[in-house]
């Protein structure tokens, strides 16, 4: 599919957001527990660098977009994307000083991107980026409305992920608006999706082994349980999440078929009240 398609982007806003990381004195942060703590360190050090393969994965077709409103929300996308990359590097020196080897799942990210972009064409690098995109989008709805899996967090974090999932619901088309305007295959998108489907949850979980064995931490039983039923549970992210997924395979998606303009728009105002309290 080439040309101009129909744009329905929600107001793509960028905000320049401070968190105190500084006051993240607990190791175990995230419920006090220690499997949690370690997944959502090992995703806060996966951000920096994937975020910024997406940046630059979609500046590549800058020059070939013609539509001024889609060059807009390419800039903004950036924007965005630029200052989640700053939080989360500072987010993650505070994991580091606490033992949660983020940095280092930041470099290790870093190095495999680099592998990846030495293999593949600048049209696969738009590709993932769509794939990564949608998935990001969708565990961000799954956030914003299973605001009860955010309780026990500690404060600079919950509401970092909150705009941080308020902004990538914001731009989670503008990738994929750039990838098919200038001329992507879905056929790519579904090959380069059943890679990442497999490849990228493997990888965390790796990941958050190695966090909880660097840091010297053994979980409980019940620690890890409650770490499976908030991934596999009934209300879990994977559970919830597969639906949205599978959507992306269809030869009709578009990432606005999801409309969360209204649930964008309650967490906006939880966001503001949160920065002047």
């Amino acid at each position: 599919m080439t040309g101009s398609i129909p744009l329905s982007t929600p107001m793509i806003e960028v905000r320049r957001m401070d968190f105190d990381f500084g006051k993240l004195d607990q190791q175990d942060w995230y419920r006090n527990n220690p499997v949690l703590t370690a997944f959502m360190s090992v995703l806060s050090g996966t951000f920096p660098p994937g975020e910024q393969m997406f940046i630059e994965s979609v500046r590549h077709y800058k020059d070939r977009v013609s539509d001024p409103e889609l060059l807009a929300h390419v800039a903004d996308f950036t924007r965005q994307e630029a200052h989640h990359t700053k939080q989360h590097k500072l987010a993650n020196e505070a994991l580091e000083s606490l033992g949660w080897k983020a940095q280092e799942i930041e470099r290790r990210v870093e190095k495999a991107i680099g592998f990846f972009n030495r293999k593949r064409t600048p049209r696969e690098r738009l590709a993932a980026t769509v794939c990564l995109e949608h998935i990001t989008a969708i565990v961000a709805e799954y956030v914003l409305t299973h605001p009860q899996q955010l309780e026990g967090m500690h404060p600079s974090i919950k509401y970092m992920m909150i705009w941080h999932a308020i902004e990538e619901i914001e731009h989670k088309s503008v990738a994929f608006d750039v990838y098919m305007t200038t001329g992507g295959k879905r056929s790519t998108l579904r090959r380069i999706m059943k890679a990442i489907s497999v490849l990228f949850p493997a990888l965390t979980v790796g990941r958050t082994f190695y966090l909880l064995w660097a840091a010297r931490r053994m979980p409980s039983w019940a620690q890890t349980k409650e770490a499976w039923t908030m991934l596999f549970g009934k209300d879990g992210m994977i559970t919830c999440i597969k639906a949205p997924f599978k959507d992306f395979y269809r030869d009709d998606f578009h990432p606005e078929d999801h409309d969360n303009r209204e649930l964008i728009e309650r967490w906006k105002a939880e966001i503001e009240a949160w920065k002047v309290s």
